[in-house]
């Protein structure tokens, strides 16, 4: 393969690593507009890492490459597979070479010591796409087109993997059109290089894309921003097809031109972030607990909640204030799971709550030891789950919460999604690196305390003995 210099420069960022011999991104997204020859650093990156770069401990490896639609991944594998039969050398360590439809991918010989070789499999995107697989490397062409329904089904298959790497390429997406949460999300992890050092990004725009006061200032029909944002331009692409394609475009201000040829993708305003639930977020600082509040009064509801995957939990409590709110607040949030009995046992011993809740299902690998200290609690169904939601939403919007203005619950409920459950809705976790267990975890606080003063005082103490 012959790489331009800005495809070479891309593939020397992606395989960086760093002191401890790790990739040094763990995530990299590509910017960068179409018929630029993205898809030949694609090509190199499988390669390179089906022929290149096995697992240091020569563990079976599994690279996927996914695309949005079919016919990409066909030709993302086709090209692969035409490489691959014109080196002799490549084409002797293959075992195997699938064409099925719906089964593409290229299985290697077994290195010395694997008992199965190392393999490449292509899959299109679906909610359910991934699954089964244990994935080292994940590529996701098209990323534009990604929901986060699709990531969620394939970003577990890196669970236990160590020194994984995710790498997005993709164009800008259309507000309305584009399910782009997840490559939205990446973008702007890539652009903060101090808060996300092992996010990488690579964008070909014009200067001051990024900022949405200037980027409506760029102007498109000059050469120099057409070269910026067109690494291959003078290769790949003559500046005479890009002004066609400007006195083409019958869009307003000629903002089609701006997305697909110039990658003009600036950030949200702050009033316009996304927000995926009906919580009003501009309210925070109005339903802060006073100062001289700094506690709870002892009485109210406990509760944890496990994040996916088990790696973290979070234990929460919320009780009726003076002012005739009721006061929500985390106590506890740490990684792993196995601490959870304990703290409950420490937070109840303290706090002498009338309410134990939790969810069962979600606590289910530290139940059996829940269990064993003998604290009581009731176990909510998917109905009082969807209710406790729903409850909570309306009282926070009725100014009938208050916080005590914690950082890790305020940027809980910012990054949290919803997703529907029986009889309504519930908290949903959209990004796998931003944990909701704070938001879901104080919102069935809020409902304990409800159910438990709503309760006649015969039953109170039934409820609470409920498992």
């Amino acid at each position: 393969m012959n790489l331009l210099q800005w495809q070479r420069g891309v593939m020397d960022e992606l395989f960086a690593y760093d002191a401890s011999g790790a990739w040094a991104a763990t995530e990299f997204g590509a910017l960068v507009a179409r018929q630029n020859g993205k898809g030949e650093i694609l090509l190199g990156y499988d390669l390179a890492h089906l022929f290149m770069f096995p697992r240091a401990n020569g563990a079976h490896k599994t690279i996927l490459h996914t695309s949005h639609e079919t016919k990409t991944n066909d030709e993302a594998f086709q090209k692969l597979e035409a490489v691959i039969r014109s080196v002799p050398q490549l084409e002797a360590r293959v075992a195997h070479i699938y064409t099925a439809n719906g089964q593409e991918g290229v299985t290697l010989k077994p290195r010395k010591g694997q008992k199965r070789g190392d393999r490449i499999r292509f899959v299109a995107r679906s909610k359910n796409s991934g699954r089964g697989f244990t994935a080292s490397n994940v590529i996701y062409d098209e990323a534009q087109e990604f929901s986060r329904q699709a990531y969620k089904a394939i970003s577990y298959t890196q669970t236990t993997i160590k020194n994984r790497q995710e790498l997005f390429a993709g164009t800008v997406p259309e507000d309305g059109v584009n399910d782009s949460e997840v490559f939205e999300g990446l973008r702007d992890r890539g652009r903060d290089t101090e808060a996300f050092p092992r996010t990488g990004w690579a964008e070909w725009s014009p200067t001051g894309a990024e900022d949405p006061d200037l980027a409506e200032s760029i102007d498109k029909s000059d050469e120099s921003v057409w070269l910026e944002s067109n690494p291959s331009a003078g290769y790949l692409i003559e500046l005479e097809t890009i002004a066609q394609q400007l006195e083409r475009d019958k869009s307003p201000n000629a903002e089609d031109f701006g997305m697909e040829r110039l990658s003009i993708w600036p950030a949200r305003r702050p009033e316009a972030e996304v927000v995926l639930h009906d919580m009003d977020m501009s309210r925070w600082g109005d339903f802060v607990v006073s100062k001289d509040a700094e506690v709870l009064p002892a009485g109210g509801a406990l509760t944890v909640y496990l994040g996916r995957g088990g790696g973290f939990a979070t234990v929460s409590y919320a009780a009726r204030i003076s002012d005739g709110r009721i006061g929500v607040k985390t106590l506890y949030t740490a990684p792993q799971t196995l601490w959870v009995p304990s703290k409950l046992q420490e937070m109840a011993d303290e706090l002498r709550p009338s309410i134990v809740v939790l969810d069962a299902k979600n606590c289910a690998p530290v139940l059996t030891d829940i269990d064993a200290i003998n604290l009581p609690y009731m176990s909510l169904n998917a109905s009082e789950i969807a209710g406790a939601f729903g409850l909570f939403v309306e009282s926070w919007n009725s100014g009938l919460v208050a916080h005590f203005d914690q950082e890790d619950l305020r940027e809980s409920f910012k990054n949290a999604g919803t997703r529907p459950l029986v009889g309504g809705t519930t908290w949903d976790q959209v990004d796998p690196l931003e944990p909701i267990t704070q938001a879901q975890s104080v919102t069935f606080a809020f409902w304990a305390v409800k159910k438990f003063e709503s309760a006649p005082p015969k039953t109170q103490a039934v409820v609470t003995g409920i498992r």
